[in-house]
């Protein structure tokens, strides 16, 4: 991952956007999960979170939930980010219909 990006979301959040009670020291793809082909694009601000070790390891419970996406989508909307022109713009195999409805 970008050192770059990385300093700069934990510059910009550096609590866990999950739990709120430690520093976040991971990123998540929280809006649209990574894969190998399509990395470069999904390793975004946009799309990642802030989160401590012990929420990402958590993430079948935790990070992957329905409604934790839906309400980092629309922080990250409010924080000033271009979600739906992101999503927009992703190749077709890596998109979820649920995203262009926030």
């Amino acid at each position: 991952m970008d050192k770059e990006i990385r300093e700069n979301i934990f510059r910009k959040r550096p609590g866990c956007e999950i739990c709120k009670k430690r520093r976040a020291t991971e990123l998540h793809h929280c809006l649209v999960h990574d894969c190998k082909r399509y990395h470069d694009v999904l390793t975004v601000e946009e799309n990642l979170m802030a989160v401590c070790s012990v929420c990402h390891t958590s993430l079948k419970s935790v990070a992957n939930g329905f409604d934790l996406r839906v309400a980092f989508a629309r922080r990250q909307i409010e924080r000033g980010y271009k979600i739906r022109e992101w999503y927009r713009g992703l190749p077709l195999k890596v998109k979820e219909d649920w995203l262009l409805n926030i």
